[in-house]
């Protein structure tokens, strides 16, 4: 019996994408499941290709009816297909990013629905806070791992007017509230804001510092704390390593002092 998931089934295989054919029953371009409308092929939109108790998805990244794949990878004239970036796999019920085992040409590819993503989305294990909902799914909540979150490099990455720094403030809120109480009070997160447009954002859970003339609490840098090197070339220009050798052996003589007269 033919599964009311299914979306076509793979016609080419790369290192990271495959191609799919839309099966016949697809071309509509909508389809109900569970009550809920899914668009066929959308871009962004998660698959699902099961294979054995192995479970790989993919993302959506192009979507049309004709291209030049139809003569390299044997895609009939006339058909739709979709581009599928592969991104992780669901074994034992537990989802990894990558892939171990790569699909088939002629595998099933089908359609994820809320309960396929909730086991992508939906699980919040201790040490992870809630950043919001899921733009394809609003009844799943989508939550980072925090120590991972501030132990490695991340970006926030968007065109221009996508919404980058509305999610920079989403996140930084969500850290430190829970049911709009701080949680976490003594947190140190700097944020450098040199375009001005985050203080209205965070002003109610963070202390704002500016430099600009008129503002209550001025940001002040001591010299000490910026590296010898830098603060030469601002100060000073180009020197030679004669002069600049006199300047860093000042510095050394300044903080001894300071650090004896906290003592």
């Amino acid at each position: 019996m033919r599964s009311p998931t299914l979306l076509g089934n793979i016609s080419s295989v790369s290192s990271s994408s495959i191609a799919v054919e839309l099966s016949d029953s697809m071309e509509s371009g909508i389809t109900i499941l569970e009550g809920k409308n899914y668009r066929i092929g959308q871009v962004g939109s998660f698959v699902k290709i099961p294979l054995g108790y192995n479970q790989l998805f993919g993302v959506i990244s192009e979507s049309n009816e004709s291209s030049n794949l139809e003569i390299d990878q044997k895609i009939l004239p006339q058909r739709r297909w979709i581009r599928v970036e592969l991104i992780g796999e669901l074994i034992g019920g537990e989802f990894d990013r990558g892939i171990s085992e790569y699909p088939s040409i002629g595998d099933d590819v089908h359609i994820v629905v809320d309960r396929d993503l909730f086991n992508i989305f939906g699980k919040s294990d201790e040490g992870q806070f809630k950043i919001g909902k899921l733009s394809s799914s609003d009844g799943i909540d989508v939550s980072i791992d925090l120590d991972k979150l501030v132990s490695r490099h991340s970006a926030i990455l968007g065109s221009t007017g996508s919404g980058k720094s509305t999610s920079t403030a989403s996140i930084l809120r969500s850290l430190v509230l829970h049911n709009d109480q701080i949680k976490l009070p003594s947190s140190r997160v700097l944020l450098i804001d040199i375009h001005g447009e985050y203080a209205s954002a965070l002003g109610d859970i963070a202390k704002v510092f500016s430099v600009a003339p008129e503002s209550q609490n001025k940001l002040y840098i001591p010299y000490w704390c910026i590296s010898p090197e830098s603060l030469i070339d601002f100060l000073c220009g180009n020197l030679n390593e004669s002069y600049k050798t006199q300047y860093l052996d000042k510095t050394i003589e300044e903080k001894k002092l300071s650090l004896t007269t906290n003592n």
